[in-house]
Protein backbone atom coordinates (compact mmCIF):
# COMPACT_ATOMS: atom_id res chain seq x y z
CA UNK A 1 0.00 0.00 0.00
CA UNK A 2 2.96 2.63 0.80
CA UNK A 3 4.31 2.15 -2.78
CA UNK A 4 0.97 3.67 -4.55
CA UNK A 5 1.17 6.52 -1.99
CA UNK A 6 4.80 6.97 -2.61
CA UNK A 7 4.27 6.97 -6.69
CA UNK A 8 1.19 9.48 -5.85
CA UNK A 9 2.66 12.18 -3.90
CA UNK A 10 5.95 11.71 -6.41
CA UNK A 11 3.35 12.69 -9.32
CA UNK A 12 1.91 15.46 -7.66
CA UNK A 13 5.48 16.78 -6.80
CA UNK A 14 6.21 16.22 -10.60
CA UNK A 15 3.38 18.35 -11.62
CA UNK A 16 3.96 21.05 -9.37
CA UNK A 17 7.73 21.40 -10.76
CA UNK A 18 6.05 22.11 -14.17
CA UNK A 19 4.53 25.81 -13.16
CA UNK A 20 5.41 27.71 -16.54
CA UNK A 21 8.54 30.03 -16.22
CA UNK A 22 8.27 33.34 -16.33
CA UNK A 23 7.17 34.92 -19.39
CA UNK A 24 10.65 36.07 -21.60
CA UNK A 25 12.45 34.15 -19.58
CA UNK A 26 15.37 31.75 -21.12
CA UNK A 27 17.55 28.87 -19.25
CA UNK A 28 20.94 29.88 -20.39
CA UNK A 29 24.55 27.75 -19.67
CA UNK A 30 26.98 28.93 -17.24
CA UNK A 31 30.19 29.77 -18.60
CA UNK A 32 32.39 26.74 -19.78
CA UNK A 33 29.15 24.30 -19.50
CA UNK A 34 28.57 21.84 -22.03
CA UNK A 35 24.97 20.96 -23.01
CA UNK A 36 23.89 17.46 -24.42
CA UNK A 37 20.38 16.63 -25.98
CA UNK A 38 18.73 13.79 -27.27
CA UNK A 39 21.15 13.80 -30.97
CA UNK A 40 24.10 12.97 -28.58
CA UNK A 41 22.54 9.98 -27.16
CA UNK A 42 24.79 7.42 -27.66
CA UNK A 43 27.91 10.02 -28.12
CA UNK A 44 30.47 10.89 -25.78
CA UNK A 45 32.58 13.84 -24.55
CA UNK A 46 36.00 14.99 -22.80
CA UNK A 47 35.80 17.59 -20.29
CA UNK A 48 38.01 18.71 -17.61
CA UNK A 49 37.52 18.24 -13.97
CA UNK A 50 35.30 21.25 -12.32
CA UNK A 51 33.39 21.33 -15.94
CA UNK A 52 29.66 20.82 -15.45
CA UNK A 53 27.20 18.73 -18.15
CA UNK A 54 23.98 19.87 -18.78
CA UNK A 55 21.96 16.85 -20.54
CA UNK A 56 18.79 18.13 -21.48
CA UNK A 57 15.96 15.61 -22.92
CA UNK A 58 12.20 16.17 -23.85
CA UNK A 59 9.39 14.32 -21.70
CA UNK A 60 5.96 14.55 -20.56
CA UNK A 61 5.88 14.94 -17.10
CA UNK A 62 2.42 16.04 -16.65
CA UNK A 63 1.55 12.85 -17.57
CA UNK A 64 4.02 11.16 -15.45
CA UNK A 65 6.84 10.42 -17.84
CA UNK A 66 10.19 11.24 -16.83
CA UNK A 67 13.63 11.03 -17.28
CA UNK A 68 15.62 9.60 -14.35
CA UNK A 69 19.34 8.79 -13.64
CA UNK A 70 19.94 4.59 -13.84
CA UNK A 71 24.03 5.45 -13.94
CA UNK A 72 26.30 7.69 -12.96
CA UNK A 73 30.08 7.01 -12.72
CA UNK A 74 31.54 8.10 -9.31
CA UNK A 75 33.65 10.97 -10.85
CA UNK A 76 30.34 12.78 -11.64
CA UNK A 77 28.34 14.38 -8.80
CA UNK A 78 24.61 15.56 -9.89
CA UNK A 79 24.10 19.25 -8.94
CA UNK A 80 21.11 20.18 -9.97
CA UNK A 81 17.93 19.88 -12.30
CA UNK A 82 14.87 21.53 -13.88
CA UNK A 83 12.17 21.39 -16.11
CA UNK A 84 10.76 24.44 -18.71
CA UNK A 85 8.44 23.97 -20.82
CA UNK A 86 8.96 23.06 -24.72
CA UNK A 87 6.51 25.28 -26.11
CA UNK A 88 6.49 29.11 -23.87
CA UNK A 89 4.94 31.16 -25.91
CA UNK A 90 2.14 28.68 -25.55
CA UNK A 91 2.39 26.99 -22.53
CA UNK A 92 2.69 30.06 -20.37
CA UNK A 93 -0.27 31.22 -21.45
CA UNK A 94 -3.53 31.49 -18.41
CA UNK A 95 -5.51 28.26 -18.30
CA UNK A 96 -2.77 25.94 -20.21
CA UNK A 97 -1.57 22.81 -18.42
CA UNK A 98 0.62 20.26 -19.08
CA UNK A 99 2.15 19.84 -22.79
CA UNK A 100 5.66 18.54 -23.40
CA UNK A 101 9.10 19.55 -21.20
CA UNK A 102 12.48 19.90 -21.25
CA UNK A 103 14.11 17.53 -18.25
CA UNK A 104 17.83 18.98 -17.03
CA UNK A 105 20.17 17.69 -14.97
CA UNK A 106 23.65 19.00 -14.69
CA UNK A 107 26.47 16.97 -13.64
CA UNK A 108 29.61 18.52 -12.13
CA UNK A 109 32.90 16.49 -13.26
CA UNK A 110 35.22 16.18 -10.11
CA UNK A 111 37.67 13.82 -10.77
CA UNK A 112 39.13 12.40 -13.61
CA UNK A 113 37.82 9.29 -15.04
CA UNK A 114 35.97 7.50 -17.46
CA UNK A 115 32.34 6.36 -17.67
CA UNK A 116 29.07 6.47 -19.43
CA UNK A 117 25.88 7.81 -17.96
CA UNK A 118 22.30 6.37 -18.83
CA UNK A 119 19.22 8.28 -18.31
CA UNK A 120 15.88 5.96 -18.67
CA UNK A 121 12.40 7.62 -18.96
CA UNK A 122 9.30 6.26 -17.70
CA UNK A 123 6.65 6.29 -15.21
CA UNK A 124 8.75 6.03 -11.95
CA UNK A 125 5.38 3.78 -10.13
CA UNK A 126 5.28 1.61 -13.47
CA UNK A 127 8.89 0.85 -13.17
CA UNK A 128 8.88 -0.38 -9.94
CA UNK A 129 6.15 -2.57 -10.66
CA UNK A 130 7.23 -6.55 -10.91
CA UNK A 131 5.72 -6.78 -13.95
CA UNK A 132 6.88 -3.70 -15.91
CA UNK A 133 8.40 -4.19 -19.00
CA UNK A 134 11.08 -1.39 -18.72
CA UNK A 135 11.69 1.91 -19.30
CA UNK A 136 10.12 3.78 -22.22
CA UNK A 137 13.51 5.10 -23.46
CA UNK A 138 17.21 4.71 -22.77
CA UNK A 139 20.34 7.31 -22.99
CA UNK A 140 23.41 6.92 -23.24
CA UNK A 141 26.83 9.21 -23.41
CA UNK A 142 30.28 8.27 -22.58
CA UNK A 143 32.23 11.03 -19.98
CA UNK A 144 35.47 11.24 -19.99
CA UNK A 145 37.35 13.68 -17.36
CA UNK A 146 40.80 14.55 -17.38
CA UNK A 147 42.66 16.57 -15.26
CA UNK A 148 41.93 20.61 -15.22
CA UNK A 149 44.48 22.27 -17.33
Amino acid sequence: MLRPLVSLALAATLMAACTPAPEGTVPSLPEGMIEAGAEQNGGEAVIQVGQVIRIELESIPTAGYVWQIDQLPGFLEHVGEATRPTDPDFQNQPGVTGGHHFMAFDLKATQPGTGTVRLIEGRPWELEAPDSSGPDAVWTFTVTVEPAG
